[in-house]
């Protein structure tokens, strides 16, 4: 009997407790927001590829009037207003019509009138030689009128004109029998303030800005050593200055007054009396905004 009792507690050994672990594969659910924004990539990328399609089948005109609507100032035509480009205004109506049913409504009132006609520089032409032809068109009504003018006929040999990078410019030279200054003096002659007053009414129409220079020759025998031929040529300058105004020129129409002494010679010999000049220059770039000068009557009476 003991024998079988010891059997029987042996036979009560606990078993062995076995863990089973499970280990679960792959990366698990994520969801679908990839989805989502592969779909807004795809639909932008659309999107962009209709916008190259339409504007290579688009004709450029209907591009320019769509372009011309959203600009801020719709003014001249054909020049600085549509565009500022200097387009075909033609081309750019029809363009503005096209954006305004585009868009589907049509604003403002019919235009009326003329269409002012704006200098238009081309893509072949530039802008220098433009000006140079529109000063090579002054210069020939100048000399014109001089010729023309028996009253002007006195001034002929005092004139010269040239184109300079500064503009058109026309220089009154000094001559020993009909002085413009006394030596040494920045007081005009009464010569002088008869050739410049011819001048002042040949230019004054003109609505470019003005430049004064004065020049002097090699000489000086002044007293003060102090007052040089800088000082001097600068006060000649001013005197024409005045002499011009009192003539009729318009007083902001004068943009600089220079003086430069003996630097700038017109002939070799440093003592030539047609080294003692005034320049009066027509500048570029520099069209006055209005001009208070009335025409005269006769050419208003041509109109």
């Amino acid at each position: 009997m003991a024998e079988d009792k010891t059997q029987t507690q042996e036979n009560k050994t606990p078993a062995p407790i076995i863990i089973k672990r499970i280990t679960h594969g792959g990366h698990g659910h994520h969801g679908g927001a990839w989805k989502v924004a592969y779909a807004d990539f795809v639909t932008a990328m659309m999107a962009f590829f209709l916008l190259l399609w339409l504007l290579n089948a688009v004709p450029s005109e209907k591009l320019t009037g769509i372009a011309s609507y959203f600009d801020p100032t719709i003014g001249l035509e054909d020049g600085q207003g549509i565009g500022f480009s200097g387009g075909k205004a033609n081309q750019q109506i029809e363009g503005i019509k096209a954006a305004q049913e585009a868009l589907g409504f049509q604003y403002g009132v019919p235009r009326t009138g003329a269409i002012v006609d704006v200098p238009r520089v081309g893509p072949e032409i530039r802008e220098d030689e433009e000006e140079n032809r529109r000063f090579a068109a002054i210069e020939g009504e100048l000399k014109k009128t001089v010729d023309d003018d028996p009253n002007l006929q006195g001034i002929k040999e005092h004139l010269l004109f040239s184109m300079t990078p500064e503009g058109l410019e026309l220089q009154v030279t000094d001559q020993d029998k009909d002085p413009m200054f006394a030596p040494g003096k920045a007081e005009l002659t009464q010569h002088a303030k008869g050739v410049l007053s011819k001048v002042a009414k040949l230019v004054q129409f003109s609505p470019n800005f003005i430049a004064i220079t004065g020049h002097t020759d090699k000489n000086l025998a002044l007293a003060d050593t102090n007052y040089t031929n800088w000082e001097l040529s600068t006060d000649r300058a001013n005197a024409a200055r005045r002499q011009l105004i009192a003539s009729g020129i318009a007083e902001e129409q004068i943009s600089k007054v220079v003086g430069k002494a003996d630097t700038e010679p017109l002939e070799a010999n440093p003592y030539s009396a047609k080294n003692r000049r005034i320049s009066v220059t027509l500048l570029r770039n520099s069209v006055m905004p209005y001009h208070k000068v009335s025409a005269p009557k006769e050419l208003l009476n041509q109109n």
